[in-house]
């Protein structure tokens, strides 16, 4: 699979958008720890080459769902050596904090209400699939449709945000 690009968009979008992603093709298809450790890494290795800059380390382990805080991440780069990180330490340094669904589902929904101006608890699918294609890590309207399919959403009209979040929880 071909590293996503456009990952440090100034976009004030990226974040929540890469949490959508996140938890959209968690939605569509459960994966293990593991795998979804690596579809995160891979996402973030640019260049295919099996290794991502340090300075994203903290990003690419949020993207997992981590709660962390500047400090943890200060922590755990202490323990880098280089300015680059291999799959395998970005596994163990992923592996040392569980998912904490509580903090995660209460991270999606912020990431949710960004697209909901008018605070309806719903998101407009025609503007979520603009976002996920168009900023940040990049679907192609193919993937947001099969995701949107396989996860049991309507490609278009809205959706209650709170439905989706729970089940990107349980996945």
């Amino acid at each position: 699979q071909a590293p996503a690009a456009g990952l440090h968009s100034s976009s004030p979008f990226s974040t929540a958008q890469r949490l959508a992603v996140v938890g959209l093709r968690a939605m569509a298809a459960p994966l293990s720890v593991e795998v979804e450790m690596k579809e995160c890494f891979d996402l973030f290795d640019r260049d295919a080459d099996g290794k991502i800059e340090a300075k994203q380390l903290g990003e690419a382990l949020r993207s997992l769902g981590q709660i962390l805080t500047e400090k943890d991440v200060v922590e755990l780069m202490k323990e880098v050596v280089g300015d680059l990180v291999a799959f395998d330490k970005f596994k163990e340094l992923a592996s040392r904090k569980p998912r904490q669904p509580e903090k995660q589902s209460k991270a999606l929904m912020q990431a949710f209400e960004v697209f909901d101006k008018i605070g309806t608890g719903q998101v407009d699918m025609s503007e979520l699939q603009h976002i996920v294609t168009s900023m940040g890590e990049k679907l192609s309207a193919q993937e947001f449709q099969d995701i949107c399919k396989a996860a049991g959403l309507a490609p278009s009209g809205s959706v209650e945000y709170r439905q989706v979040v729970d089940k990107v929880i349980k996945a």
